[in-house]
């Protein structure tokens, strides 16, 4: 038993000597050694792009292309020449044949042959025009009408006047109504256009008066026409202000809503009593 204890506790001995035998680390040598890594520098990480969807990119292609259609139009407008522009030449004296074709331009409605050959004005339908020797609305009535006195004196129908001058604004009737004193003499004349005086008014006023010459616009005039105010059937000459130029350079003929009512009148209410040479045109 003593011998069995002696064994063992020699045994236990070393055992413990080598379980507290602590276990260093290899060393080694400097050369041995791998190179520090280089400190890396802190970046911010990027924000990954989302990829486009492929409807934006055709979306954004047809974007880059130039609509044929928008770019054929500014080169309209750039070709369009101004009224200015086109003032280069002198002006020549207004002719019978360009009265109807302009003031078909921009029409909206489309005649039949029969309708256009009723518009159809000739030559023995208008009086001289105006060859710009006139510089004066009395000037030019004096050479177009000149056995006016002898119509005046008998004249009595009220509301039917004997000459008929339309005008493309009220301004400008007031300004041929005001030049016209020289030619009419003692002779009454009347403005009709929408600024000077209402309408009911008007054809209360034409009821009662007699008026000898009429200076208006086509739309006044058109309005009485149809109220049965005024009478076209005493008018022995219509005037056209055809070459006067406004501010912004344009005739008669040369603002829209002026040119339609004014076809419209000449349609339906004048061209009739010209063809049955009740009365003539002149363009001053």
């Amino acid at each position: 038993m003593a011998d069995d204890l002696q064994d063992e506790w020699w045994l236990q001995d070393d055992d413990d000597d080598s379980a507290s035998k602590k276990v260093e680390p290899p060393q080694t040598n400097e050369n041995n050694r791998k190179p520090a890594k280089a400190k890396l520098k802190k970046t911010t990480p990027k924000t990954a792009t989302k990829p486009r969807p492929a409807q934006d990119t055709v979306k954004r292609r047809h974007e880059d292309v130039p609509d044929p259609s928008v770019s054929n139009k500014k080169k309209r407008r750039r070709n369009k020449k101004k009224i200015s522009e086109q003032l280069t030449s002198e002006p020549t004296t207004p002719s019978p044949a360009d009265v109807m074709s302009i003031l078909l331009r921009g029409q909206k409605m489309e005649l039949t042959a029969v309708e256009m050959e009723e518009l159809t004005l000739e030559d023995n339908h208008f009086l001289s025009p105006n060859d710009l020797s006139h510089t004066s609305i009395s000037s030019y009535l004096k050479e177009v009408v000149p056995d006016w006195l002898s119509l005046v004196d008998p004249h009595e129908a009220k509301g039917a006047p004997l000459v008929l001058v339309l005008a493309g604004a009220a301004k400008r009737a007031v300004d041929l109504n005001r030049d016209s004193a020289t030619f009419r003499g003692k002779a009454r004349s009347i403005k009709l256009f929408a600024k000077h005086i209402k309408v009911q008014d008007q054809v209360e006023q034409l009821s009662k008066q007699v008026a000898h010459l009429a200076v208006g616009t086509p739309a006044r005039v058109a309005t009485l026409v149809e109220e049965d105010a005024l009478r076209l059937d005493h008018v022995r000459c219509v005037v056209l202000d055809w070459t006067y130029r406004d501010v912004k350079l344009r005739r008669l003929c040369d603002i829209p809503e002026v040119r339609d009512d004014l076809f419209q009148l000449l349609r339906k209410h004048v061209i009739p009593l010209a063809k049955d040479g009740i009365l003539k045109f002149g363009l001053f």
